[in-house]
Formats: structure tokens, C-alpha cells, sequence
């Protein structure tokens, strides 16, 4: 007798125990229509939610999982595989706590003051999160041989600090002061050396659902908004497993044209661990390209964000 379509819940997925398979496309489970724990019969789909029941013939669709890929206007899933363990990073400077508080001295009145308050960042926030400014000429880039100054900008650059989870500071962001007149190869620069994360502390702990956003404006605007943590990673690259371990609840935070690739195989990787995994609807922005941009314009919605659409299954 031909099987009916049926549907299947994330948490009755869950419930079956499911692993990774064929090179991450697909999870196998044990299959809750005919109750047996002998073998992993069902197959479940990562690319369209499909699900089939090799013993029983049961089939049907994960609302989930396919909503999930639908949004993401991906036509197949990553493949995930697991990322090995990075050394902690080391700065390359030994003079980075002393620029960096000379940079948070000048901040207040300055044009980053002025330019943070354009992008709706409150200054008592900036500097709680140990923000600074670098006017012209005082960027602490330099070129290796020589020590000429590089990659100055007329109008300085608000500077951001990338730290580690205790809180150890690893490098400094410099964003060019300025909107659409700052040219795009001098706009966004790291210091020589590895990258860390902005906010870094926040990965400590469980205390809620985790933002995690490409640039640090967006989780500064999810901070201001009342959002209780978010960490900015400078890049996909950037994320360390080994600083998220007590982390349960992510919530993926990232500009409108970058809803695949990375970011996508990044999800997977969490759900694989055993994490929730959520991200911030499109609705969220009301249209705009990012965070930022919804929070200056007054029409970012997140309240709804952390509705769990993919739960780590583990």
C-alpha cells in the first residue's frame, strides 16, 4: 500500500537522532513512523526538506529545513566538514594597548564621534566597547620595510578593537570616517597581524541567543537596539569554534547579498554541533541592505529573530 505524504517537525527530527551523511547533504535517522531504533532508514534531505523512509516506504517534506533553503534562495546545501582547531592568535605588535587608548582619548568630539552618530551608535556605547579615532596621519598602518604610513584617510578612521574572549586585545580595525565619498580600497583596514573578534567576551557563558553579524557596525546597532549579545567576526574566516563552545543559540545577523556560501556552510557547521541555529528574517530590515541600515532608518525588527528555524540535532 503506497504511503501518504506526511510532514516532519524539527523536533521530531531531532528526537530520531540524526547524523550527517553524503558528504554533509544529507542527515540519516532513525525513523519515527514505524518506531524502529535497529537502523538510520530515514533519509532526509538538506537541499529540498525531502524525507523517504527506506523500510517503511514513508515520505514527505521537513517544513524547516525547506523554509530555511527557500529563504536562503540556495539551489543545493554546502558541503560541511569540520574546521581543525586554531592556535590561539598572537598580536603582532607589542604597542597595540597604547595606541588603542590613545585612539579611545581622542574619540570624544571628533569626527568619528560625529560619523558614529550618523550610523546611530550612541558615544557612551562606542567607548564602553573600547572604540577610538585615528585622525589623518595617525593610522598605526605602515608599510614593513620602511615604516612609511600607509592607508591614511583625510578624514581618520573610527577605529575598533579585535579581541579575544578574555578579552585579550589581538589587532585594530580602522573604518574610513566618511559614507559613499570614501573610496573602496581605503575604506576597511586591519593592522598587520591575525584577527580576532569584535566583542569578543560576549562568547562567553550561555546568557540567551548570540548575534553573530560580518561587521561590527551591525552588532553595535543590535547592541544599541537592546539586543543583549552580538560579536562581529570580520569575515567568515574569523569564527573559532573553540571560543564558542558554551555558546547553545546562534543567531546569524548578515547583509542581505550574502544569505549563502560561507555563511551557509558556517550554519551548518553549528548544527552539526549540536547548536540552534536561527537567522534574522528578511522582514527584520524592512528592505534595507543591512543592520546598520535598518537601525539609523528606524525600522529594524528583531524581536522575532531568535524563532529557532534549524536546531542542532545531537
Amino acid at each position: 500500500m503506497e504511503q501518504a505524504q506526511r510532514t516532519l517537525s524539527q523536533e521530531e527530527l531531532n528526537a530520531c537522532r540524526p547524523i550527517a551523511g553524503e558528504g554533509g547533504r544529507v542527515l540519516r535517522a532513525f525513523c519515527p513512523f514505524h518506531g524502529s531504533d535497529q537502523q538510520r532508514s530515514l533519509r532526509v534531505s538538506l537541499e529540498s526538506g525531502r524525507f523517504t523512509c527506506f523500510a517503511c516506504g514513508v515520505w514527505g517534506y521537513t517544513e524547516e529545513q525547506r523554509d530555511l533553503w527557500k529563504a536562503a534562495r540556495r539551489p543545493t546545501p554546502p558541503v560541511v566538514r569540520a574546521r581543525p582547531q586554531q592556535p590561539p592568535p598572537q598580536p603582532l605588535r607589542a604597542d597595540l594597548q597604547g595606541l588603542l587608548e590613545q585612539y579611545q582619548a581622542a574619540l570624544p568630539g571628533s569626527l568619528g564621534e560625529r560619523y558614529l552618530r550618523w550610523r546611530g551608535i550612541p558615544l557612551e556605547l562606542a567607548r564602553q566597547l573600547g572604540l577610538g579615532y585615528a585622525a589623518d596621519g595617525r593610522w598605526a598602518h605602515t608599510a614593513p620595510d620602511s615604516g612609511r604610513p600607509l592607508r591614511q584617510w583625510k578624514y581618520g578612521r573610527v577605529v575598533i578593537p579585535h579581541t579575544d574572549p578574555e578579552g585579550g586585545l589581538v589587532n585594530l580595525y580602522g573604518r574610513a570616517v566618511g559614507a559613499d565619498g570614501v573610496p573602496k580600497s581605503l575604506r576597511h583596514d586591519h593592522l598587520a597581524g591575525p584577527k580576532g573578534c569584535f566583542n569578543a567576551p560576549t562568547l562567553r557563558g550561555d546568557e540567551g541567543p548570540l548575534f553573530v553579524c560580518e561587521g561590527p557596525f551591525d552588532a553595535l546597532s543590535l547592541l544599541a537596539s537592546g539586543v543583549g549579545r552580538a560579536v562581529a567576526i570580520f569575515g567568515v574566516a574569523g569564527w573559532r569554534w573553540e571560543w564558542a563552545t558554551q555558546v547553545r543559540h546562534l543567531v546569524f545577523a548578515f547583509d542581505a547579498d550574502l544569505a549563502g556560501g560561507s555563511w551557509r556552510k558556517l550554519a551548518w557547521e553549528a548544527v552539526l554541533r549540536g547548536k540552534t541555529v536561527s537567522f534574522v528574517p528578511p522582514a527584520a530590515l524592512a528592505g534595507c541592505k543591512d543592520v546598520n541600515e535598518a537601525w539609523v532608518k528606524g525600522v529594524l525588527r528583531v524581536g522575532d529573530a531568535c524563532a529557532g528555524l534549524l536546531e542542532g540535532a545531537g
